[in-house]
């Protein structure tokens, strides 16, 4: 799980140089030089529909999506396949997307301090795969579960605004 760290530390390096998609609505194409960008999610992906779904979602509540790629998260819950990584205005926000009806609310997550760290067990159903039952990160992450969006957020600010959204329905 540090991959998963160092995965958010490098796009946040690499996307911050880039100029910003219109507030309006999400866009693949608005980022300058994404077309060459294979990790953009395309219509032919699973997770495309649930995706746009919840960028819409993002939008409609003020958030500006500058982009929408798959997601290094597929798989971590066992036989759930679809997730995206998207990046907005507030910072980066991974979702795992559940099947209906059984949804994400189920999955608790527990956060411990160990010598500096933040470390992250999951407990619930579906089980996380034996490889993911843990996250440890250098800094803290930050988890919504709603509906069927399991959701996680790399800034407070982030977390605050998709709290705030998520109650506003």
């Amino acid at each position: 799980m540090k991959l998963l760290l160092l995965y958010f530390t490098i796009l946040a390096m690499c996307f911050g140089a880039f100029g910003t998609a219109s507030p309006k609505t999400p866009s693949l194409t608005t980022v300058a030089c994404q077309s060459e960008d294979s990790s953009l999610l395309k219509p032919t992906d699973v997770a495309y529909t649930e995706a746009m779904g919840f960028a819409r979602f993002l939008t409609g509540k003020g958030i500006v999506v500058k982009s929408v790629h798959g997601s290094k998260l597929n798989g971590f819950f066992q036989g759930l396949e679809k997730a995206a990584f998207f990046r907005t205005d507030k910072g980066v926000v991974e979702v795992i997307f559940f099947p209906k009806p059984a949804g994400a609310e189920g999955v608790r997550v527990t956060e411990q301090r160990s010598e500096g760290r933040y470390v992250y067990s999951f407990e619930g159903q579906p089980h996380p795969n034996a490889s993911g039952d843990t996250v440890d990160a250098s800094r803290r992450m930050y988890f919504l579960t709603h509906g069927d969006w399991f959701i996680v957020a790399d800034k407070e600010e982030l977390y605050d605004a998709l709290k705030r959204a998520l109650v506003e329905g």
